[in-house]
């Protein structure tokens, strides 16, 4: 696409009028305010009228140029839905990632607490072993003394 002055056939095509149209537009000083905003339009290289598209413009080798002096390139603008889908996938592993870290987390505090738990059925154990050993003594003291 020529990005520049266009010859009449050229407008004609651009516009979806024919020659006769054009040429009655011409003459009669009268050109119709939707064709003339269209033309600008590519005339200038905006990407369009829309209020969203400020300042973006298309260089003639092809290239759209962002208000922020960025230039891209028509092959990575194909890409980008392919990458906002492989950023999608990315955030959603992360998502899995960070429960499963949640859960390893909470096993680790459970780690801990069966821990503190067995220490505490040790030192029961041995008060109840204790007081076994003082039984046994105490009857093999009256077994003795019987």
């Amino acid at each position: 696409m020529n990005f520049g002055k266009l010859d009449r056939k050229s407008a004609c095509e651009f516009l979806l009028v024919s020659e006769r149209t054009f040429e009655r537009w011409l003459s009669q000083g009268t050109p119709c305010p939707r064709a003339i905003r269209m033309l600008e339009t590519r005339i200038d290289g905006r990407v369009s009228n829309h209020p969203a598209w400020p300042d973006f413009r298309i260089c003639r080798e092809g290239y759209l140029w962002t208000p922020r002096r960025l230039r891209y390139e028509p092959e990575y603008i194909n890409k980008i839905d392919v990458l906002q889908r492989t950023n999608r996938y990315h955030e959603g592993q992360a998502v899995i990632l960070n429960a499963e870290t949640e859960h390893l987390r909470d096993l680790v505090g459970l780690r801990d607490k069966l821990r503190e738990m067995g220490r505490d059925l040790l030192a029961i154990s041995d008060r109840f072993k204790y007081k076994d050993a003082l039984l046994k003594f105490e009857q093999m003291e009256k077994d003795k003394t019987a």
